[in-house]
């Protein structure tokens, strides 16, 4: 595993910064500004970074991964019980979905060859949003007869929720904001995040140019992933080649995505990226995705506008986007998310 404040060289002329979280997450002076100006010079030139000592346990980690295989080795009829219906809530079958990738190159002429199951944000049956019938409650759809299996996940959701709340004002100084700005901001009152098991099968070779995850940018505000024991994730240079994204054990790898980089005026960048199983057996991933509450609009930020830099977009709120996202670049057959 590379350094802390090393750079991982991926080819092609990508490099990705690795940012040492320790400092700031113990309080050292100036640990603050020196973390976020790390943040903001790779969201603006590459939009990825790794975190090193980021205070995610490696147990909460492995038994994250554990639950993935565990869920995906069940026979098909019994993650077919709590399948995803209107909303990306349980199990999504592979092939459930297609990405439009005209915008990164060739399209693929198959789904997606990859399963999910999506874990959302709990709310207990007197939380005043769920009283509301505030758009982003759900129920989870636990499967049954899998010990530990809602434990494990829910504890690895809690601390990556946790590491987010502390991630904000990194971004926000990274921003030229006040440390704050963010954290206090509507849109992350609540902040509404997602932990997606995914499975990608072995690759199957006549299904020339099929993807695990087609090419696409991250639809929410930023992701956090756990490394996967075996490469497969590839990102787009903005000089508009691919390039492998290594795996190292204990690293969390961070992504800016489009609502982001909306906010930002394209000072951040979402980078686009895909995935395949380039090995001959089970490949699993954990992306942690974090958006902000559906019903804020998300105006330019004022750092990021100037009168020779207007705001290229107007307002947008979480749920305005995402449901232009569904008629534009997702292909869901059916009720199947």
């Amino acid at each position: 595993m590379p350094d802390s404040n090393a750079i991982v060289d991926a080819g092609a002329g990508l490099r990705i910064p690795v940012l040492d979280l320790g400092p700031y997450l113990a309080g050292e002076t100036g640990a603050l500004a020196r973390a976020a100006a790390e943040l903001g010079a790779a969201s603006e030139n590459i939009g990825f970074c790794f975190f090193v000592n980021h205070g995610v346990k490696q147990s909460l980690i492995d038994g994250a991964f554990e639950a993935a295989e565990q869920f995906h080795s069940l026979p098909l009829e019994r993650k077919l019980k709590v399948r995803a219906l209107e909303e990306p809530v349980g199990y999504l079958p592979v092939g459930g979905q297609t990405q439009r990738a005209e915008l990164y190159g060739a399209r693929s002429k198959h789904p997606d060859r990859s399963a999910s199951f999506y874990i959302r944000d709990e709310y207990a049956a007197d939380h005043p949003d769920r009283l509301a019938k505030k758009p982003w409650v759900f129920d989870n759809r636990w499967p049954e007869g899998l010990p530990g299996f809602r434990d494990k996940t829910l504890a690895y959701f809690a601390v990556m929720h946790q590491l987010m709340t502390k991630l904000l004002p990194l971004q926000a100084v990274g921003l030229g904001l006040p440390a704050d700005h963010l954290i206090d901001h509507d849109g992350f009152k609540p902040m509404n995040c997602t932990l997606r098991l995914l499975n990608y099968p072995p690759r199957v070779i006549e299904n020339e140019g099929q993807y695990g995850i087609g090419p696409h940018t991250d639809f929410g505000y930023c992701t956090l992933l756990a490394q996967a024991k075996k490469p497969g994730l590839e990102i787009l240079t903005k000089s508009g080649q691919w390039v492998q994204a290594p795996a190292h054990d204990g690293m969390l790898l961070y992504n800016n995505a489009d609502l982001l980089q909306r906010w930002t005026n394209d000072r951040w960048r979402s980078a686009p990226h895909r995935v395949f199983n380039l090995e001959g057996d089970e490949r699993y991933s954990i992306p942690f995705f974090i958006s902000p509450r559906w019903d804020v609009q998300l105006e330019c930020l004022p750092t990021c506008q100037s009168v020779g830099n207007p705001a290229k977009y107007a307002p947008i709120s979480r749920a305005e986007y995402q449901a232009e996202l569904k008629r534009t670049v997702y292909e869901l057959p059916g009720k199947g998310k």
